[in-house]
């Protein structure tokens, strides 16, 4: 059960990110790739955004 869970809290945070990146402008929906990203990999992209 608690496996699930983890997962489903790294989706929502995966998907935090890539929302927020879309909002920002930084992607588009139809970019696929964004999808495929680990959520180390979402968390720099956003960070360095935000730098900005």
């Amino acid at each position: 059960m608690e496996t699930n869970q983890l997962r489903k809290a790294l989706e929502q945070r995966r998907n935090y990110y890539i929302s927020k990146l879309i909002e920002a402008g930084a992607y588009s929906t139809a970019d696929h790739h964004l999808y495929r990203c680990t959520l180390t990999d979402l968390e720099k992209e956003y960070k360095q955004l935000s730098n900005y």
